[in-house]
């Protein structure tokens, strides 16, 4: 399991936030905004891309994931 959460250290985080709004019925459609370091933006975008096995563009300074609902929107600073 710890091969698991160290392949998907960044969705990993969210599925959990996922979760948890799931299970507060308050939040219809939630939506979060996440900023990257420019840095980590790189390690995040191929963690996607293992993720959802689709080839991702690399050029995009901002890019979203749907997990459970839940939209992710990820923006490079």
């Amino acid at each position: 399991m710890g091969e698991v959460e160290k392949s998907f250290k960044f969705l990993g985080d969210c599925a959990e936030i996922a979760e948890k709004l799931q299970q507060n019925k308050t939040f219809i459609r939630p939506t979060i905004n996440i900023e990257v370091s420019r840095k980590d933006y790189p390690i995040l975008l191929k963690e996607i891309e293992n993720f959802v096995r689709v080839r991702v563009d690399k050029t995009q300074e901002t890019i979203s994931i749907s997990i459970s609902d839940v939209e992710f929107i990820f923006d490079m600073v």
